[in-house]
Parts: structure tokens; sequence; C-alpha cells
């Protein structure tokens, strides 16, 4: 998923584990139900800035992509996409959930990796795999000029003055990711060091809370889903899924930490995909993605309604014509990444 402002040249990938095995089991017993949603179309439209849906143009690959409602804070920004995946519910889910954008090298995420519980250091050695292009390279180079170096990336003052000369870049990014993976599962939000390089100690529970208080409807819609998460500083009540990516944010690497948290619902499936670790380009992203199982003429298909609530600081210096552009390239790139998703869908059984 992969944001720089302005222009925005990446998206944050859409490989997102929209269902983790476990959850699999259980969700064609509850779309089977009697308390299915009638309209999906209805439902959406109930919560989201869509009001009108067409299914069969949807189900053609268009892909509608539009900014979300206002946001209160100056570097946040809301976006909403839908689309309809050509196949019945569990094997979306079940797809989506195994879909990896770093296949697809337009899409410039170099490094994908999911990790089991309880993290542990092997699973971020793959981080001395990295491509030899420009933009690993420019990572490099800054890595190497920590702590002077620090305002180019997204660290706390502990981070930025860890590196030792000679330590190797490989060294200090993995065990960077290791340590921050270990403290999000053993503390959760409130336990991560803030971001402290650029001038102002950010911490991204209070960024979530802002971006979830702001998209009011987004928050009601997915409350029994974000209660049982530590996204609000609950307990996680639902399985997780962990990963750690490395791409591309206008020419320089970044890495990132998400996990992915889902639930089987009455008329469907929700989950909610959390970035809680940047080291460039945004502070966090939060993915919120609903499904609904429809058909369209005989065909069992999926629509699905995608929400991206995002912090960057690029965005607080961007206002007027600069911040609609800004928008508008994420929005393009957004549905750039969902159409890659959409033809691997239709290539796979």
């Amino acid at each position: 998923m992969a944001l720089a402002f302005p222009p925005v040249d990446n998206f944050p990938s859409m490989h997102r584990r929209f269902c983790p095995p476990i959850l699999i089991v259980g969700i064609f017993a509850l779309v089977a139900g009697a308390n299915l949603h009638a309209d999906p179309v209805a439902e959406m439209t109930s919560f989201s800035v869509f009001k009108t849906v067409n299914l069969e143009k949807l189900a053609s690959g268009t892909v509608m992509s539009v900014r979300g409602v206002p946001m209160s804070g100056a570097r946040d920004l809301a976006l909403e996409s839908c689309y309809v995946v050509r196949k019945p519910l569990q094997k979306t889910a079940d797809f989506q959930r195994l879909w990896n954008a770093a296949r697809h090298s337009e899409l410039k995420v170099y490094l994908h990796a999911d990790f089991p519980l309880p993290p542990n250091a092997a699973q971020f050695q793959q981080v001395g795999n990295a491509p030899a292009n420009a933009s690993v390279k420019a990572l490099m180079a800054v890595t190497e000029k920590l702590p002077a170096s620090s305002a180019e990336l997204q660290l706390s003052n502990a981070d930025a003055k860890a590196f030792k000369p000679g330590s190797g870049f490989a060294a200090y990014w993995s065990n960077l990711l290791f340590h921050r993976a270990e403290t999000y599962v053993s503390g959760g939000f409130a336990a991560l060091p803030p971001y402290e390089t650029k001038g102002e100690a950010v911490r991204n529970g209070d960024e979530i809370a802002r971006l979830l208080k702001a998209a009011g409807k987004v928050k009601t819609q997915f409350s029994a889903l974000l209660d049982g998460t530590p996204l609000l500083g609950g307990k996680a009540a639902f399985p997780a899924s962990f990963y750690w990516e490395m791409f591309d944010v206008e020419g320089l690497a970044a890495f990132n930490l998400g996990v992915l948290y889902g639930r089987s619902t009455p008329g469907g499936y929700q989950s909610v995909d959390a970035q809680y670790y940047a080291s460039g380009g945004y502070y966090t992203f939060l993915t919120f993605c609903q499904m609904w199982p429809v058909t369209i003429g005989s065909q069992e298909c999926t629509l699905v309604w995608r929400g991206d609530l995002i912090s960057s600081p690029g965005l607080a210096s961007l206002h007027g014509v600069e911040r609609m552009g800004s928008s508008t390239a994420m929005m393009r790139e957004t549905q750039r990444n969902i159409k890659c998703l959409l033809d691997d869908a239709s290539k796979s059984p």
C-alpha cells in the first residue's frame, strides 16, 4: 500500500488478506442463513459515499473509486472504492487473502512476507533479499547516514541512534521490524514507540482514533469488528494475519508492518487491515473491506466495498488544487491495484 505526497507515485498494495484461513469456515453457513441482508447495495449506500451502484457495470470490470468523507485532520484523507469479483463469497475471500501484489512489478512492492505468531527474528531476514534497484539503494544510502539522516525516515529517536556504522542495512531493518512487530503483538498500539524524527512525536494510536472519529459511519458499520481488535484499545478477539512489506515511495524504498482482522457477518464478511508502522510515505493506513454475495445473471459473484483512511505527513502541506490532485492520483492508483487483483482473479479457478 505506499504513499508519498505530492504526487502519489505508488499506493499501498492490495495484497490484503481479507479472510484468514481459520475464518473461511462458517462463512457460507452464515450466508445461507435466514438473516441475510436482502439488498447489499442498499446496505453499502447506507454507510458509504456511494449512492448509486450499477452491479452489471461493476461486474464488467469497472472499479469505482471516489473521495470519502471530509476528514478533520490536515494530514488525513479518506477514499472509497467498490467492485465486483466474479466468484462466490468464499472463493473471493480466500483469493483476496492469498493475493500478493509483489507479483506485479508495476505496483512496486519489492518484498512481501506473512509471519505467524509469536514473531521471531528469522521471519524478517528476507530484508536481505531486497532487489538492487535505485529505490532500495537510496534507502541504503539514507540508512548508512543515520542518525544524521533521520529526518528522511519515520523512526523514534532511539531507532535513529541505534544504527551503528558497519552493522549493515539488512541487519538494522530486520531487527527494527522484528522488535516493532513483537511490541505490537505484546502491547498493541499503546506500546509502540512514536515517530519522532520529523519534528513532532506522532503515535499511531492517536492517528487511528482521529481517523475513525471523522469517518463515523464507517466506524459504526465496523464497530463489532473494531471492538474485537486492539485498534481502539480493546483486546484481539478475532484471528489475525500479520505481514511486512518493502515498497517504493517516489524513489525511496520503505518498509511497513500490518495486521489484518476479519469476521463473518450475517450478510457476508468484514475485515480491517491496519498498518501500524511505516518507515516512509504515511504514518498509518487503515483499509476496511466488506463483502456481500450477489447474483449477476446466473453467476454467483461478490460485491466488495473498500474504504481507506490515511494519515500522511505530506498531506498536511497541501491545499486546494494540490490536495485535489494528490487525492485524484491516489484514487487512480487504488483502481490500478484493484484491477491487478481482478485480472488475477479472472485467471484463477
